[in-house]
């Protein structure tokens, strides 16, 4: 990228880079929803998620000042977001059970209790394959499905190249294909 990026987020992180809360409160305003779905996603627990949040976007403003232009600031917030709360995994209780109650739900108020409660079943299956998954195949199908980046975007916050990146995501479909064989 050029060294002036034309990335109309840069200019608002600039502006948090010299202490602007206002452009804080507008970058939060900008990204907050997105970021959201990439930490629940991760976290599984909506407080939690919340929380990462608050503790992602103070990071943000303490240090929006080593930004360097060589992705998106969407990219780089994504980036923070999913480091964050991949580090709050890590630090988990081995033994905390991941099946989290509040757990989003496919369930459809107008559908029969017998498709609600399939919904469910393949949402609770669907929270489990993506714990099966290999951290970095996880990471990259969160960032892409649930974020809405780009190869090249998750490429730049993974640190590899975006055929790498389309290599993580081959592996974690077939891996979710086959196991869902019989759902399909």
């Amino acid at each position: 990228m050029t060294s002036e990026p034309t990335d109309l987020d840069y200019a608002v992180l600039r502006r948090v880079a010299r202490g602007d809360q206002a452009a804080l409160a507008e970058l939060i305003r900008r990204h907050q929803g997105r970021l959201y779905q990439v930490a629940y996603r991760l976290l599984k627990d909506p407080l939690e998620a919340e929380d990462a949040l608050q503790e992602v976007f103070l990071k943000v403003y303490e240090h929006a000042h080593r930004f360097e232009p060589q992705a998106t600031v969407s990219a780089w917030l994504h980036r923070i977001t999913a480091n964050h709360c991949l580090n709050l995994l890590r630090r988990r209780h081995p033994q905390e059970s991941l099946d989290q109650e509040g757990a989003p739900s496919l369930a459809d108020a107008g559908a029969t209790p017998l498709q609600n409660l399939e919904e469910q079943e393949l949402s609770r299956r669907l929270e489990q394959l993506l714990d099966a998954l290999p951290e970095n195949q996880r990471r990259a199908l969160v960032l892409k499905r649930f974020a809405g980046l780009s190869y090249q975007e998750i490429g730049a916050e993974m640190g590899l190249s975006p055929q790498a990146v389309d290599g993580l995501l081959k592996r974690a479909r077939q891996f979710l294909k086959k196991a869902l064989q019989d759902y399909l």
